[in-house]
């Protein structure tokens, strides 16, 4: 029996991802066994795969073409051959129209019937609401839920934990009537993310079965508190990777002149308000230094002709995704944060860990528990073009600035260091 399931979305890049990588990888190291499951199959990996840690998916979906024996003698060109492919495709489709149109129905009534039910499903509960409900969820959560539910039956790991909202529900849902201890992480603040409304229904229903909640900001826990009462909620904070050094100088005089920003290219990050910002800089300000952009996502190819149509593409490099950022973290000046919605990003942490000052954006709570105006660099208004722009130059035309601001960021970063988040997180998880 498993010591430990981290369960993630995907394995490809996010921060959720980095810090699920992360526990797991510190913990497999403590001699627990440990493994990472992926909702989805074959998925590619952005992350390096922890040593002594099993990575596994669900599978494919079950009712992929490629998957019925009758569809895979594509060679057999037989009349017989091309008969039985063409009748199993057609049955295929059906059972998937089929599937949407009771699927939907079942949504709708859901929604509908929910304020009759809501509060009689509890944990432990055999009320007809509950099984109703759980019988519900095979259509809600599909095949994903159904290969989640089984798997969950037939390893029954320890301790599970669960990361991002969605996967989180899926989770509590799979282990409902289970004796398996499970902690979900919420990583975005609730009061900003948009989540489906039938989601968000589930989210109060089902988040009462793990055995605790977590948040990693203040903000989101309290925006958890007003939405339900929960077995346990508590704060668990992002660790730092290992290896970062929090004992030397920022080093901000031997630094390259960059603004940097590390983000999955989505709209949610706001690099289209920093590139405007950037671009909004006068000339000789802007002269010698350069944005970099680490990252990827489906904005990328909208925000280098944004940073074409301002004039300014020559000073923005796009690096991609890179599995290691803490190279660019390096060599940086300045790191930039103007997302729209935040939980707690890893990427500011590293950055504050590798003496980086910061402006960030005041979207949401959490950056600003580590980012004070000021101390560990500058807070400016959520969507605003030029006050951020201002906050850049303030940064850019000040070493000294900077490299107080890197100090005082590096310091504030101990507090994550795992020798003294680790008593908590093992309180979370339930580890001796």
């Amino acid at each position: 029996m498993d010591d430990l399931w981290v369960v993630l979305p995907h394995l490809g890049a996010g921060g959720a991802q980095k810090v699920g990588l992360l526990a797991a990888e510190h913990f497999a190291a403590q001699g627990l066994r440990v493994r990472v499951l992926s909702l989805r199959h074959n998925h590619p990996i952005k992350h390096r795969l922890p040593e002594n840690v099993t990575a596994f998916d669900l599978g494919p979906d079950q009712d992929d073409f490629s998957v019925h024996p009758w569809l895979q003698d594509v060679w057999n060109r037989s009349l017989l051959a091309r008969g039985r492919r063409f009748c199993v495709a057609q049955w295929i489709k059906l059972r998937r129209f089929v599937i949407r149109v009771v699927t939907a129905l079942v949504l709708r009534w859901v929604q509908l019937t929910w304020p009759l039910f809501e509060q009689r499903i509890q944990p432990g509960s055999e009320a007809s609401a509950v099984r109703l409900l759980n019988r519900c969820m095979r259509r809600i959560g599909g095949d994903r839920y159904r290969r989640l539910r089984q798997l969950f039956l037939e390893q029954r790991p320890k301790r599970v934990l669960a990361l991002l909202t969605k996967t989180n529900i899926l989770c509590c849902a799979a282990v409902w009537d289970l004796p398996i201890h499970l902690v979900v992480s919420e990583r975005n603040d609730p009061r900003r993310q948009r989540l489906d409304r039938l989601w968000n229904r589930l989210r109060r229903v089902y988040y009462r079965r793990a055995d605790v909640v977590t948040a990693n900001t203040e903000g989101v826990l309290e925006a958890l508190q007003a939405m339900g009462t929960w077995q346990r909620l508590d704060l668990l904070p992002n660790p730092l990777p290992g290896g970062l050094n929090l004992q030397g100088s920022s080093g901000s005089a031997a630094r390259d002149f960059e603004v940097l920003a590390v983000a999955r290219l989505v709209p949610q990050k706001g690099l289209d308000l920093l590139i405007r910002a950037f671009a909004s800089l006068p000339e000789p300000v802007r002269a010698g230094w350069r944005l970099v952009l680490v990252g990827d996502g489906p904005e990328r190819n909208a925000l280098q002709a944004l940073a074409q149509q301002l004039g300014i593409s020559v000073q923005v490099v796009f690096e991609g995704f890179q599995s290691d950022p803490l190279r660019y973290m390096q060599r940086a000046s300045i790191f930039a944060l103007p997302s729209r919605f935040e939980g707690m990003p890893n990427a500011l942490l590293e950055a504050m860990a590798a003496g980086l000052p910061s402006v960030v954006s005041d979207a949401s709570p959490g950056p600003l528990e580590m980012v004070c105006d000021g101390c560990q660099g500058l807070v400016v208004p959520n969507e605003n073009v030029e006050a951020f722009a201002e906050a850049l130059q303030h940064l850019m035309g000040d070493q000294a600035l900077r490299e107080r601001m890197g100090a005082e960021a590096r310091t504030t970063l101990r507090a994550l260091d795992w020798d003294v988040v680790e008593p908590h997180w093992r309180s979370v998880l339930a580890l001796p």
